[in-house]
């Protein structure tokens, strides 16, 4: 075999023909030489090939390959000619990891088994969404300094530099590029091996492994930092290729033993580790199983925020957890039903409970979304996707948003069915792919798939339970009937692009942060519409604050935009949840990005920023918000709305006034009304109202069509559950979750058909 891919180190092993094959995937910037000290230390019957990729080692004058897929085609390529009759083992470090993983799909595509896949100190592919992020000389100086690849000094040598750098630029763009979530989840035994003093890949970003096999998978420890391959070569080895075929499995201390101990050590529930699959909620078709109690919100919670379902932009892959939820529901008898949408991986997820009432009775649906907004850009005290629990917080990218009220609704349905409760319509709960962001979500599937639902009434997110000042005793619930709506507005400032040391007044990037500065001190007048003044009506009534109350009432009272706004601003300024009440209050701008400069020694002759302007029905008309925004900058800066593609401003606003014409939903209903039940049996004695929602939902396409839809979180919340929502530690209460779904419980009570 003569391929620049692959190197076999040393003379061929006694029985090379019949042994292992262990090919070796080094980490960002490496080559074969990283592994130099297993020579000697591998099992007697045992090949190492290493991979050898282009732009390092023996092949440092070729161009490195920045994409995974032409790498691991080649990769798998040579190890089809070399492996002949031997056991085959995918080894990868770090990056390393990502490779043999990808390798290991080719290969079994073509036939050629794979006895194991190892992954040490490595991402898995969920973690990578294939952005394709620029990646620059000062990334990869930053990068080499922080995994600590090399001596820090050696960099300050620009000849060692050049050869160094290019190989780690090449990988990083190779990963920055690469989007895991795509493509089937092989049928593999996978060894996850994390470093117990690895500082860049924790033990709980090395369990999620474990959801990208439909094979075993056993979780390893073994003493070092990132690099442990070399610092403590001979515990790599023997975690790597302990216990295959043939050879007397090690005495070695194991975390995880199989799938079913990697899924209750994950879930923390306390599972004994169980040789029998049949016993648990198995994950059909690969996704990590779910050994708990499906009746308990807060293990469903941990596990659901365990699958990372980020959604970059284009829709989230989903196919893990409804895998999961499948399993969960199967073992519970109820009929479920995974819809895929054009995107691979991207699916939506439907278990039915069929009624035995009325056939007038249309079902009711619980609509909770699985996607999650990405957890990038701010520092997390935490593991966004571990589901953490500490100090009696549930933390978590999506516990608030929405996988805390899905946990609560999949729980509160299975508490029901596992009485062998009749109900006396259809409940469906649907999980939706892609509610954050992306082609493929409520509107899609209703438009692709009419009538398959049929809902007579939803429930999704929306309305909250807040607390008395004293932060402990409930004080008002509220269900939401509509959605505020949103326009996407885009500012440009514009003067002329020179060299950096010839500076002048007037710089673009300048003008805009002036621009921005008065927009963000704009305020739209105090405008509650109708649900909102029936929902601080209530609150006038639920709080025990009387200087807060009495703003509220003056508020209500008022007839001029001056007096309203005056008790408007004492109201916000008085609330416990300020940023809640202003936003249920009026129009509210919320900026989101800004951008300018595209070389280090150019001032840029342009500067943009875009903001969302939120609206809520029967208050504002956005035309005229749009308006008085032009007329406040003046000629300062260039405002323009951001429509559809191929959609005009005045097109833009139209469909916005649509959206802001939908009635509200009619809340003389018996869904409602369970829901108000529900709530005096959980919290007696709080008011429970109908309420104005401040941001905007999946429930858009049913009120179009006549079907009434509610939306609440159960859970009581504060100021900084609200405010951590879309942000960094995001977190619910774990008891307040588990009342919340007592409330959902009581609600689907009031469903049951009676004796």
């Amino acid at each position: 075999m003569n391929d620049p891919w692959l190197t076999v180190p040393g003379e061929p092993p006694p029985g090379a023909a019949t042994g292992t094959l262990a090919v070796c995937f080094a980490p960002t910037g490496a080559h074969g030489s990283t592994f130099a000290s297993w020579r000697g230390l591998t099992p007697e019957d045992t090949t190492l090939a290493l991979v050898v990729p282009p732009g390092r080692g023996t092949r440092v004058d070729e161009e490195p390959v920045t994409d995974m897929a032409a790498y691991a085609d080649a990769v798998a390529a040579a190890v089809r000619e070399l492996r002949g009759g031997r056991r085959l083992v995918l080894i990868g470090v770090s990056l390393g990891a990502l490779l043999a993983y990808e390798t290991c799909r080719r290969l079994l595509d073509t036939g050629v088994p794979v006895a194991r896949l190892c992954a040490v100190a490595g991402q898995c592919p969920g973690d990578f969404h294939g952005r394709g992020e620029d990646v620059t000389v000062e990334d990869a100086r930053a990068f080499v300094a922080g995994t600590g690849l090399t001596d820090p000094e050696l960099l300050a040598d620009p000849e060692f530099e050049e050869v160094l750098l290019p190989p780690v630029i090449a990988d990083l763009r190779l990963a920055a590029g690469y989007d895991g979530r795509r493509g089937a989840v092989p049928q593999v035994e996978l060894r996850a091996v994390w470093a117990t003093d690895d500082p860049h890949v924790p033990e709980v970003t090395v369990r999620r492994w474990a959801e990208w096999t439909r094979g075993e998978c056993t979780l390893m420890s073994v003493e070092g930092g990132h690099y442990a391959h070399q610092e403590n070569p001979a515990a790599v080895i023997d975690a790597c290729l302990d216990g295959l075929p043939g050879t007397r499995p090690s005495r070695r201390s194991v975390l995880g033993a199989g799938a079913t101990a990697v899924a209750s050590t994950v879930l923390g529930l306390g599972a004994v580790a169980s040789a029998a699959p049949a016993a648990r909620a198995a994950a059909p078709m690969g996704g990590i199983s779910f050994d708990g109690d499906p009746t308990d919100p807060v293990a469903l919670a941990v596990a659901m925020i365990r699958q990372n379902t980020s959604n970059p932009g284009d829709g989230a892959i989903t196919l893990p957890l409804a895998r999961m939820l499948q399993g969960i529901f199967r073992a519970a008898g109820v009929a479920t039903e995974i819809v895929p949408t054009p995107k691979d991986g991207n699916v939506h997820f439907f278990a039915r409970i069929p009624g035995s009432g009325p056939a007038t009775k249309k079902p009711l649906v619980l609509l909770g979304h699985s996607d999650v907004v990405p957890a990038i850009g701010d520092r997390w005290e935490t593991d966004p996707f571990a589901g953490e629990i500490e100090d009696g917080k549930l933390y978590g990218r999506g516990s608030l948003d929405m996988k805390g009220v899905n946990a609560a609704f999949v729980a509160a349905v299975l508490r029901h069915v596992r009485e062998g409760a009749a109900f006396d319509r259809d409940i469906v709960f649907w999980s939706d792919c892609d509610e954050e962001q992306g082609p493929y979500g409520v509107r899609w599937f209703l438009a692709e798939h009419p009538g398959k639902v049929a809902a007579g009434a939803v429930i999704t997110e929306g309305g909250w339970v807040l607390n008395q000042r004293d932060g402990t005793t409930p004080m008002i619930a509220s269900l939401t009937c509509n959605d505020k709506r949103s326009l996407l507005l885009r500012l440009e400032t514009a003067s002329y692009a020179t060299h950096t040391s010839k500076p002048f007044s007037g710089q673009a990037v300048i003008r805009l942060g002036e621009v921005l500065d008065q927009l963000g001190e704009w305020r739209a007048h105090i405008r509650p519409n109708a649900l909102s003044r029936q929902y601080f009506a209530e609150l006038a009534g639920a709080t025990t604050d009387r200087p807060f109350a009495e703003a509220l009432r003056e508020m209500l009272a008022a007839r001029t935009d001056l007096r309203r706004d005056r008790a408007g601003e004492a109201v916000v300024r008085l609330s416990e949840t300020p940023e809640l009440h202003n936003a249920m209050l009026r129009t509210t701008l919320a900026f989101t990005s800004a951008q300018s400069g595209y070389y280090p020694s150019i001032v840029p002759g342009t500067a943009t920023a875009e903001f969302r302007a939120a609206f809520l029905p029967g208050a504002d008309d956005p035309g005229r918000i749009v308006a008085e925004l032009r007329s406040l900058i003046g000629n300062r800066a260039t405002l323009s709305v951001v429509g559809n593609p191929g959609e005009s401003e005045q097109q833009a606003l139209d469909r916005l006034r649509g959206y802001l014409a939908t009635p509200d939903s009619d809340y003389d209903t018996d869904v409602f009304r369970a829901w108000q039940s529900a709530v005096r049996r959980t919290h007696p004695g709080v008011r429970a109202t109908a309420c104005q929602f401040e941001a905007v939902t999946s429930a858009v396409p049913f009120r179009e069509q006549n079907v009434p839809v509610y939306g609440m979180y159960p859970f009581t919340v504060n100021r900084d559950m609200l405010k951590r929502m879309h942000g960094t530690d995001e977190h619910i209460g774990v008891e307040a979750l588990r009342q919340g779904t007592e409330t959902v419980y009581q609600l689907l009570a009031e469903l049951r058909t009676r004796a």
